[in-house]
């Protein structure tokens, strides 16, 4: 009885490795696929979702399939963090052996683009830029009325702060702003409304600097789009990096490129 069970737990543990090295080499043509659609310098993560992955591969239907990518390019930014989660992928087994995915479809995608602040600041000239949600009570006092709170759902408006350092008289000065950012036409619109001196008034800061700032700190942004084509619906700020992020149905992997 005792060899019978050991046999058992034999068989099974290779059963479920050799389960996870098919997912495995399934993960990594998905991958090389991505790659040469996203024009990526190496293969982005992919995560074949649900077990057992054989069975999925027989029936070529997947409960879900992550993807993520970092570094990808859309002019004038270079280090753009992307991520896809496929939902209910139909994907005959041939295709994903063979790593032609033309006729592979998801019902669902959730896509989403993450800016880095330090990606922006590069892009508009300000190299040392760092991005954060502002508190409520900065909302309240600094931007018109309306403007979203951290108890607002997520949508196409998001509050944001910058913080920075300029030159003012010979040295160097941190100021902070706010503002809001926008999904508008496939751009990331950053409407920046109050910069003034960190820790003072808006009044201690010269006009011309301020005009200035203001200026250089709205700005049009554009990411590309999102993966899988699917349309940007939802903007938000975290700590480092604007998010911007929506849902696609009946979605097809030809469309995983983020346009340049």
């Amino acid at each position: 009885m005792r060899k019978l069970i050991i046999a058992v737990l034999v068989i099974v543990a290779l059963a479920v490795a050799a389960d996870f090295g098919a997912a495995a080499a399934a993960e990594y043509t998905v991958a090389k696929q991505m790659r040469q659609q996203f024009g990526l310098a190496s293969e982005p993560s992919v995560r074949i979702n649900g077990f057992p992955f054989l069975a999925q591969a027989v029936a070529g239907h997947y409960t879900a399939i992550d993807i993520q990518a970092s570094g990808v390019s859309v002019d004038p930014l270079h280090d753009l963090d992307v991520a896809a989660t496929l939902h209910d992928v139909d994907a005959p087994l041939t295709e994903v052996t063979s790593g032609d995915l033309h006729s592979v479809r998801a019902a669902r995608v959730d896509g989403r683009v993450r800016i880095k602040d330090t990606d922006l600041g590069r892009a508009i000239g300000i190299e040392d830029l760092r991005i954060q949600q502002p508190s409520d009570q900065e909302i309240k006092e600094l931007l018109s009325p309306g403007t979203p709170t951290s108890d607002s759902p997520r949508g196409n408006r998001a509050p944001i702060k910058m913080v920075a350092t300029t030159d003012l008289a010979g040295q160097r000065t941190e100021v902070v702003a706010l503002g809001v950012i926008e999904l508008t036409k496939g751009l990331v619109r950053i409407i920046t409304s109050d910069v003034r001196l960190a820790g003072a008034g808006v009044m201690d800061l010269p006009r011309a600097v301020r005009k200035t700032l203001l200026n250089t700190l709205s700005t049009d942004v554009k990411t590309g789009g999102l993966p899988f084509a699917v349309t940007p619906t939802r903007i938000w700020v975290e700590t480092g990096a604007i998010v911007v992020e929506g849902t696609a149905t009946n979605v097809s992997l030809r469309q995983a490129g983020v346009a340049g």
